[in-house]
C-alpha cells in the first residue's frame, strides 16, 4: 500500500481565527449573523499576549435567507494583512473566498448541493499565488466538513459528547493541497481563566503519520452557556515571512466578547 504524501509541517493548518459552519448543520442550531461584530488579537506565541502580530474583525449581516461574513486581519499599523468572504444559504456554506495580501495568495471554496448523479454536496477548492483562484473540480463534501468559520457551531453541536470525554471526528478543508483532512476534537481538561471555569479542547489529525508533522491546535472554551471560544493557539490566516518566504503562521488568538 502506498502510503500518502506527508505534508511540510504546518502546511495547510491555517484555522483564520475562529467561528464556523458544520457542512450539514440545521440552520436553526446556529446563526451565522451573531455577533454581527466580533474583534480578536492575535499574539507571538510565549509572548505573554505582549507581542501582536495581527488583529482581527468578523461582521455578518443577514439578507434574508443568505448570512454574508467578512473576516479581516489587520497588520500592527492598520494596513489590511487578509480577508476571508464567506457566504451561508439557508444556514449552510455556499461560498468561502480568501486573499492574503501580503503573500499574494488567494482561495475559493464553491459548495453545491447537486453533485451528479445522486445530486449530493460537493466542493471546489481552488488555491493561487495570485489574486484569482483558478476554477477547480468538484469533489464530494463528507458530512461534517468544517472550515475555520465553523468550528464554533460544531463544538456547540457536540458539546455533550465532549464533555463526556468522547472524541469527536470531522474533516477539515486544507485550501493548499485542496482537499479535506481526517480530524477529531478531544477534551483534555478543564481549568480557570480570567476567573471563569474553563474547557481545553485539543484538535488533532485521526491519522498517525499525519499527526507527526501537524500540531495540534489547543482551544479554550467558557463551560458554562453559550461556551464561547475565548482562544486558542495554532495556525492562523495571515502568513509571516521567515528566511524569504511566506509561510504559515503558529499564534496565540484572543477573542473580545463583549
Amino acid at each position: 500500500m502506498r502510503l500518502p504524501e506527508i505534508p511540510r509541517r504546518r502546511r495547510w493548518l491555517p484555522i483564520l481565527a475562529l467561528v464556523l459552519t458544520a457542512a450539514r448543520l440545521p440552520a436553526e442550531v446556529f446563526d451565522f449573523a451573531s455577533p454581527t461584530n466580533l474583534t480578536g488579537t492575535i499574539y507571538q506565541p510565549g509572548s505573554q499576549r505582549q507581542k501582536v502580530l495581527f488583529t482581527f474583525q468578523r461582521t455578518a449581516r443577514r439578507e434574508g435567507g443568505t448570512v454574508r461574513v467578512v473576516r479581516k486581519y489587520f497588520l500592527p499599523d492598520g494596513a489590511t494583512a487578509a480577508v476571508e468572504n464567506i457566504t451561508y444559504q439557508s444556514g449552510q456554506l455556499a461560498d468561502y473566498r480568501m486573499q492574503d495580501f501580503q503573500a499574494g495568495i488567494s482561495a475559493r471554496i464553491a459548495v453545491t448541493n447537486h453533485l451528479p448523479p445522486a445530486a449530493s454536496p460537493a466542493m471546489a477548492i481552488s488555491f493561487v499565488h495570485g489574486p484569482i483562484p483558478p476554477p477547480a473540480g468538484w469533489q464530494k463534501m463528507p458530512p461534517d466538513t468544517l472550515i475555520d468559520d465553523n468550528l464554533y457551531a460544531f463544538l456547540l453541536a457536540h458539546w455533550e459528547a465532549l464533555q463526556r470525554g468522547e472524541p469527536v471526528k470531522f474533516r477539515f478543508v486544507a485550501l493548499e493541497p485542496g482537499k479535506t483532512i481526517n480530524f477529531r476534537f478531544v477534551k483534555t481538561g478543564e481549568a480557570v481563566a480570567a476567573g471563569r471555569p474553563v474547557v481545553i479542547l485539543k484538535m488533532e489529525p485521526t491519522n498517525f503519520i499525519i499527526a507527526q508533522f501537524v500540531d495540534p491546535l489547543v482551544f479554550t472554551v467558557e463551560k458554562a452557556p453559550p461556551h464561547r471560544v475565548l482562544s486558542y493557539t495554532g495556525g492562523t490566516t495571515p502568513r509571516v515571512k521567515k528566511g524569504g518566504k511566506w509561510k504559515y503562521l503558529n499564534a496565540e488568538t484572543v477573542f473580545d466578547w463583549n
